[in-house]
């Protein structure tokens, strides 16, 4: 079951070691969140029409960087890598982790067979105007922005109305 609210019964003994994965966890989030899909299905925002995706994760400073797609949500994660351990956290605990492209706040969350993992939420719930097709590709291209550094224009050295606007559309 999908945990990211703190409670006596899947806190996590705060002493306790997360061990990373040592192969990209991609399928196996997936297939924990199309099992946690089966106990969304009633919910008034859940989209049929849309899958469970995971796009490959990749490693980022020896974590893996993912994002998770489900009928109800666009998410960012972030799970241990290879030959790395986690101090185990509170599930629902909150952390920043600053990315090329912007610093992000994450919840502690964890799943059956994912001990614990961080998970910041980009969307939720899905524009109902989103297509299966688009919805995919945007998680994909969310993954790339992610890890990409962000690019400034340099200002013109004529600051003039004209030559800004002229600057803009370049």
């Amino acid at each position: 079951m999908y945990n990211h609210n703190e409670n006596q019964e899947n806190s996590t003994a705060l002493l306790e070691l997360i061990d990373g994965f040592e192969q990209n966890p991609a399928e196996l989030f997936q297939t924990e969140m199309e099992k946690v899909a089966e106990n969304m299905k009633d919910l008034p925002f859940y989209r049929e029409d849309i899958p469970c995706f995971c796009p490959k994760f990749v490693q980022f400073e020896n974590q893996w960087i993912g994002m998770a797609l489900t009928p109800w949500m666009l998410s960012v994660l972030v799970l241990p890598g290879p030959n790395q351990q986690w101090k185990a956290r509170t599930v629902g605990d909150k952390i920043a982790l600053a990315f090329p492209y912007k610093t992000l706040n994450f919840t502690v969350s964890s799943l059956d067979n994912v001990p614990q993992y961080l998970s910041c939420s980009l969307h939720s719930p899905l524009e109902a105007n989103l297509s299966k097709e688009h919805a995919v590709q945007l998680t994909k291209d969310c993954l790339t922005m992610l890890l990409s550094l962000p690019i400034k224009q340099k200002a013109p050295s004529d600051l003039n109305r004209r030559n800004m606007f002229g600057a803009m559309l370049k």
